[in-house]
């Protein structure tokens, strides 16, 4: 959903200037309460979930040192921990995995001295070398699973949401001018034309020069052009 509560207030007060105040209120109520019905939640709007310390995450990568694969993690068998940094080994990981959004994906460099110990009962042997978590990816956060991400548009933040948005903005204000010089001079009473002379709210045009005048301006007819034919506002 990219129709915002700021898109509605700018085009209900352009529609304010033109029609009747209990139209306003259909405008407003009518579109917020679509909107409102229509979305089921608020991942939408919102953006993407973000690791933080002590959260359940699950993740997938390939673990590659010394040019040899030594551990693969998918989405059928991911890494699964709560991140702490007593729970994620090595201790470089944990500061990699911070600050990750939900289903993104990068390739993490961990150097010897935030690898894994020599103490370590399984990865004890890669002591000392670089680490590379190829295809680090978050698939899972505080049981938010990458797949609950809503499919019906880009995701906040991208370049294409932020393309979208902005294209939607454009469109809106060039929209709300249209709208805006269309009723100027279709509707001159309500958007209120001012008298060429007075400047006081003008009933009509002088059909020779096209000035607009009040009536009491006009009552001897246009100052400017002689002309005595006014066509009123209707």
């Amino acid at each position: 959903m990219f129709i915002t509560f700021f898109d509605i207030f700018l085009l209900s007060v352009v529609f304010y200037l033109m029609m009747k105040r209990i139209l306003l209120f259909l405008l407003i109520i009518l579109p917020l309460s679509t909107i409102i019905a229509g979305t089921p939640n608020n991942h939408c709007s919102a953006a993407l979930p973000i690791v933080y310390d002590s959260d359940l995450v699950g993740y997938g990568y390939t673990l590659v040192a010394n040019e040899t694969v030594i551990d693969v993690k998918t989405e059928s068998n991911l890494a699964k921990y709560q991140v702490t940094p007593e729970n994620i080994n090595p201790p470089g990981l944990y500061y990699e995995l911070l600050g990750m959004e939900l289903g993104t994906v990068k390739n993490a460099i961990i150097t010897p001295d935030q690898g894994f110990q020599p103490s370590d009962p399984s990865y004890g042997y890669l002591s000392g070398l670089t680490l590379y978590f190829n295809n680090l990816k978050i698939y899972e956060i505080n049981g938010y699973h990458i797949t609950d991400i809503p499919t019906g548009g880009p995701p906040p933040g991208s370049f294409g949401y932020i393309f979208i948005r902005i294209s939607i903005a454009l469109v809106s204000i060039a929209a709300a001018g249209l709208i805006g010089y269309g009723g100027y001079r279709l509707y001159p009473r309500i958007l209120g034309k001012k008298c060429a002379v007075c400047k006081t709210i003008a009933i009509g045009t002088c059909k020779k020069c096209g000035r607009v005048f009040c009536e009491r301006c006009y009552s001897n007819g246009c100052p400017y052009c002689k002309s005595r034919t006014l066509i009123r506002f209707k």
